[in-house]
Formats: structure tokens, C-alpha cells, sequence
């Protein structure tokens, strides 16, 4: 049976293409089953055939009005694997063989993610009901972590907890992590419409973002990472989420400082935080900077590198040496007495 998506041959009993992953032919995405032309459910397990099809990606096989996503009905690391492209997947794999990340001491951005209100927005429904909206809240939470490449460590009910940093890192991991939440609020825009028309009850996401240092814990099987925080930079970042606006991206000050020429924010000044006896300086992201500055150096100065030339000469003559096959030590003059 030929995919009709990548023409990829497979196997006549094949119910999902083996190089895309999407469904081949006419049969239950749930159970499997063989069904005729015009069914609507299943006749062997009663899935409803017009939620949507999710591929192995991620994407969705989308026809006609979007519905309410179904209710997760896979482990947990069938869950989260849909959303991880498979780059990065082949770099977890990595950093899960090389075995190097127990009880590493990294800096970490950390993201919260949850619906405002989901309590009380909760007890309006019944609870299959609530679980299938939340699931479709997922969606617009993760897929963003992970095209940033950042890592999802925990769903926590109604939100999500991720971390740039680890254990892949990037020199942009805080820039990375603001990118990721406003794609996560402007993302769940949609779906909210969507709920609201078809259920008349409103809900938003909110992000909160703080950078600290964290002792990373092994890759997990799961596609999850366990972590413990040192000092209170998770504490922040969760206080950070807690407080910020339904609609909304607010950081901390100490990613504020990564990031500052890069976006545009809204200052909020001193934000009285649960656990903290000062207030907490936090910014609210607007959004991408159009003319962004300069991260390194000081603002507003520039200033030409000059009087190097003999050692830009001499580096220049040991590369020269080096493509002939023959290696250099090159070393600071003010170092050369150290050597003698």
C-alpha cells in the first residue's frame, strides 16, 4: 500500500505510513479496525472519526472545522514524542548515551505555562469534557518548547513546566524561551475562540520565565528531564506565571538582563511574590525587538579594535604553517615569561 502523503510503500495490513506516520487508507485511528466509506464512529471500539488525526510529527490531518481535540489516550511519552522534531530527538538520544548530565550545575531558563483559572473554569464541566480541553491546550504549550529545542520536564494538570538549557544548550537558550511563550500565547488564540463558540466559557494561557542556576537530572525514557533547583530561580520562574496577566509573557530580572536588546518589554517594576521578602523586578514581553541591539559590550559604545596588528600577522603566519602540516603554540607575549 502505497502512502498517499510520501508515496512510501508499506505493508497491505499497514494501518499508519512507516516514514510519515499518516493514516493509510480507511481504518479506526484508534483501534485499527477496517471501516466502510460513510461511518462516522467506530463500529468496534466507538472512536469518533471526525476528531482529528494526529501524524507522528505532530501536524495534524485537518479537514473540514476544527474540533475539540480527544482526550490523551497514550503514555505519556507517546504524548510528548508527537511534538519533538526528529533533530531533536536524535540530540536527546545523544545526551542521554553520553550519560554526562547527572548532577550537572547548568543555567537554565525555566518556563511555566498553565491556563488562568482552570479551577473554577472546571467545575462547570464534566470532567472528560475538562480533559479534553485541556489536552488541546497541550498542543499549543509544547510544540513551541520544542521547536525552540527546549526540553518539556513536567505537565502539571492544567500547565507545563520546561527548560531551556538542558540538556541541550544554546548560546540563546533565554532568548530561545521568550520566542517559545509568545508563540505559546499567540498560538492559543484560536483554540480559545474555538471554545468559547462552542462551549461559551473563556480561557487563556499565561507564561512565566526566570533564568538560575539547577542541578539537571538524567535524560528520562519519557522524553522528560527531572530536576532540582538550587536557591530559588524555580521558585521565581513558577511566581513569575502566578502573577502574570492572562494573555501574557512575564520574566525576571535576571533573564530581563540576557535578553534586553532583544525584545521589547513593558516594565512592571517590583512585583510582590509569595516566599520573597522584596519585591521581584519583572518585565512584561511585548514582543521581538524590530531593531534589536547588541547583546555584548556597552550600550551605546563602540569602539574599533586597534593596535593588533603583529598579532593578527602572527596568527595569521601559524594558520598558514598549519595547512602546510606543520603545528604552532601561540601564546600572549605577557605569558612568554611564564614559559621560560
Amino acid at each position: 500500500m502505497n502512502c498517499t502523503n510520501c508515496q512510501t510503500v508499506n505493508r497491505e495490513q499497514a494501518i499508519f505510513c512507516k516514514e510519515c506516520g499518516r493514516l493509510l487508507g480507511k481504518g479506526c485511528p484508534n483501534c485499527g479496525a477496517a471501516l466502510p466509506d460513510a461511518a462516522k464512529y467506530c463500529d468496534m471500539c466507538g472512536h469518533d472519526l471526525s476528531m482529528p488525526l494526529y501524524r507522528r510529527d505532530g501536524r495534524k490531518e485537518v479537514s473540514g472545522e476544527q474540533p475539540i481535540p480527544p482526550a490523551a489516550s497514550q503514555p505519556a511519552r507517546s504524548q510528548l514524542q508527537q511534538y519533538v522534531p526528529r533533530e531533536l530527538l536524535a540530540k536527546l538520544a545523544t545526551a542521554q548515551s553520553t550519560g554526562g548530565m547527572v548532577g550537572e550545575r547548568r543555567i537554565v531558563t525555566m518556563l511555566f505555562c498553565d491556563v488562568k483559572d482552570s479551577t473554577s473554569t472546571a467545575e462547570q464541566l464534566d470532567p472528560e469534557e475538562w480533559s479534553e480541553i485541556i489536552n488541546g491546550a497541550f498542543e499549543h504549550m509544547i510544540a513551541p518548547v520544542y521547536h525552540y529545542e527546549g526540553i518539556v520536564a513536567r505537565l502539571m494538570g492544567d500547565g507545563i513546566l520546561a527548560f531551556f538549557g538542558a540538556p541541550i544548550a544554546h548560546e540563546d537558550d533565554a532568548a530561545r524561551a521568550l520566542l517559545a511563550g509568545l508563540e505559546i500565547v499567540a498560538g492559543s488564540e484560536g483554540y480559545r475562540r474555538l471554545i468559547r463558540q462552542r462551549l461559551g466559557i473563556d480561557i487563556d494561557v499565561r507564561v512565566g520565565i526566570n533564568t538560575g542556576r539547577v542541578v539537571v537530572g538524567a535524560v528520562g525514557s519519557d522524553l522528560r528531564l527531572e530536576y532540582t533547583a538550587l536557591g530559588d530561580a524555580i521558585n521565581v520562574a513558577a511566581r513569575m506565571e502566578q502573577t502574570a496577566e492572562p494573555g501574557t509573557v512575564q520574566i525576571a530580572e535576571d533573564t530581563y538582563k540576557l535578553v534586553a536588546p532583544l525584545f521589547e518589554f513593558e516594565s512592571l517594576g517590583g512585583v510582590r511574590v509569595k516566599g520573597k521578602r522584596e519585591p521581584v523586578t519583572a518585565y512584561r514581553v511585548l514582543g521581538r525587538n524590530t531593531e534589536p541591539d547588541q547583546l555584548r559590550g556597552i550600550a551605546g559604545l563602540e569602539s574599533r579594535l586597534i593596535g593588533r596588528e603583529d598579532e593578527l600577522a602572527e596568527m595569521a603566519s601559524a594558520l598558514d604553517e598549519l595547512r602546510g602540516g606543520r603545528g604552532r603554540i601561540l601564546v600572549p607575549l605577557e605569558k612568554r615569561h611564564d614559559l621560560i
